[in-house]
């Protein structure tokens, strides 16, 4: 009887080895196909990555993850193998987003649909035990190896501009605050994009994820060390940018700018982040020792087996579909005129020193006008991209900005309602850019087809709901621009009003205009 028990546990063993071999073996194929058909989103994530350092740890995310994975492999092993035919459909579902941001060139939903995959993977492969199993790697994978913090820096940046006031006002330090810029005593100090903290913020959050999965053992411990890791960095960029205005206070502002400045800033995060994991340290809980399940892996139903070859199918029809025949780019010209407008006269573009960044338009015009009356300067920009949107073509799209970075920044961001003589409203956003040159004002909004709006954001999902319908869509960018004189913000205003109301109707609205969003 031993012996026959023996003989059976050993050939139950080798039967699981030799269904997890098959099933590992698999999972690696699909792996492969899907780096091989997917290898432009690749790129893209790698550059997006390796651009300005925001996402740079990200870099490490893959090999953090499959490290965590082979430390979890008894226990995955012990499972069953049963592909999920829901895993399918995820993994349909999500070439259905790529091919769709694809289609709109949004690499936001590339980038996550193709990271999204692994776990969909997984779960076609191997199914729900499984995916359970490996549950930590594969959300840290999702979570942290896409780049979606963009829309927190002017949050963040906001947040750090006022928390250092407070601050200093706390300190006794004599302080103003003018959108993102702090006005002390000795000098205007700028809260610009690079100070926003969302760099620490990212690679802070990241490493607490990592670190409350390996310390802890309780969940309430891992969710307090993860908001802990989230927040300490925001408050932490906070007192950094109130200890820099107070040391350029203080001392002078030679110890608060240049290379002091940056190696305060690295020595600062660094020493916040060892205080931040040291007392995470004292609160670990020893390890637990991993029980396998009872239950034995490595066998399934034979039907099963149809979902490994279906998952491959969709994983290369993406792709396929993705590269039809290629779209001619439209022309880029600038066949538009400058509108003429009651009581302003043409004085030239680039005249008032403001410059839009559009590329790839198809047609654009960007021209500056003097008032016959008070003698101020407005620039008028108006882009126009027609057809459907693709890479080098595409109005919202990174980079494109009302603009230059190189010549300002972004004070604040609010929005604006304008009467026109006609009866109607129409609702606008509103800019307030400071640089080496002064402070000015841009009123702005972008339309799609008959739809206008004051928010990116709206703008494309317009595009994407136009263009999902098959038809082809028309989006432009209107904006005007003054510069403010003697921190008088209230008649740039009033010169970015008068010159609209002048502005011919079709260079206002779009024809039929049908609706506003706000």
């Amino acid at each position: 009887m031993l012996v026959s028990s023996v003989l059976k546990a050993r050939v139950f063993v080798l039967a699981r080895a030799a269904g997890w071999q098959r099933a590992i073996a698999v999972l690696g194929m699909a792996v492969v196909v899907l780096l091989a058909g997917f290898w432009q989103t690749i790129r893209s994530l790698w550059q997006a990555w390796a651009g300005d350092g925001t996402y740079q740890y990200a870099f490490l995310i893959f090999p953090l993850s499959l490290w965590v994975a082979l430390t979890l492999r008894h226990e995955l092993m012990a499972r069953p193998i049963k592909p999920s035919v829901w895993g399918l459909t995820m993994v349909g579902a999500l070439v259905l987003v790529w091919w769709t941001g694809h289609r709109l060139d949004i690499n936001l939903a590339q980038h996550f649909a193709f990271v999204a995959m692994f776990p969909a993977l997984v779960l076609a492969c191997w199914g729900w035990r499984a995916l359970w199993v490996l549950a930590f790697p594969l959300g840290y994978l999702v979570i942290f190896a896409v780049p979606w913090g963009d829309g927190l820096v002017g949050p963040l940046q906001d947040f750090t501009a006022h928390f250092a006031v407070h601050a200093l006002e706390l300190t006794g330090i004599p302080v103003l605050l003018n959108g993102r810029e702090i006005l002390t005593p000795t000098a205007t100090w700028m809260v610009e994009d690079a100070c926003s903290g969302v760099k620490f913020f990212a690679a802070c959050s990241a490493l607490g994820c990592l670190y409350a999965y390996l310390m802890y053992q309780y969940m309430w411990k891992r969710v307090a060390f993860v908001v802990l890791s989230a927040v300490v960095p925001v408050l932490a960029n906070g007192i950094r940018v109130y200890l820099t205005v107070l040391i350029g206070e203080t001392w002078g502002l030679k110890y608060a700018s240049g290379t002091d400045h940056m190696v305060f800033g690295w020595q600062f995060f660094g020493a916040v982040l060892l205080l931040l994991l040291l007392l995470g340290w004292f609160f670990r809980d020893p390890p637990m020792a991993r029980q396998a399940p009872a239950e034995g892996g490595g066998q399934m139903a034979g039907w099963r087996v149809a979902l490994w070859p279906a998952a491959m199918v969709l994983l290369i029809a993406g792709p396929l579909l993705a590269t039809g025949k290629a779209r001619s780019m439209p022309p880029v010209g600038t066949s538009l005129t400058a509108p003429s407008v009651a009581g302003w006269s043409v004085v030239g573009a680039g005249a008032d020193g403001w410059q839009p960044m559009f590329r790839g338009a198809s047609k654009w015009i960007h021209v500056a006008y003097r008032s016959a009356s008070s003698g101020r300067v407005v620039g008028f920009f108006h882009a126009a991209y027609l057809g459907q949107p693709q890479r080098g073509h595409n109005l919202i799209t990174f980079g494109n900005r009302l603009y230059d970075p190189a010549q300002g920044q972004v004070l604040s961001q609010s929005a604006r309602s304008l009467q026109l003589t006609q009866g109607q409203r129409i609702k606008l956003g509103e800019l307030w850019l400071k640089g080496d040159t002064g402070a000015r004002l841009v009123w702005f909004r972008y339309c799609v087809n008959q739809r206008c709006t004051r928010s990116p954001v709206l703008a494309k999902l317009l595009q994407a709901w136009i263009v999902l319908r098959g038809q082809p869509p028309r989006s432009s960018v209107w904006a005007w621009s003054t510069v403010i004189t003697h921190d008088d913000a209230e008649q740039a205003r009033r010169d970015l009003a008068q010159f609209a109301h002048a502005l011919p109707r079709r260079d206002l609205l779009p024809p039929a205009d049908a609706g506003e969003r706000p």
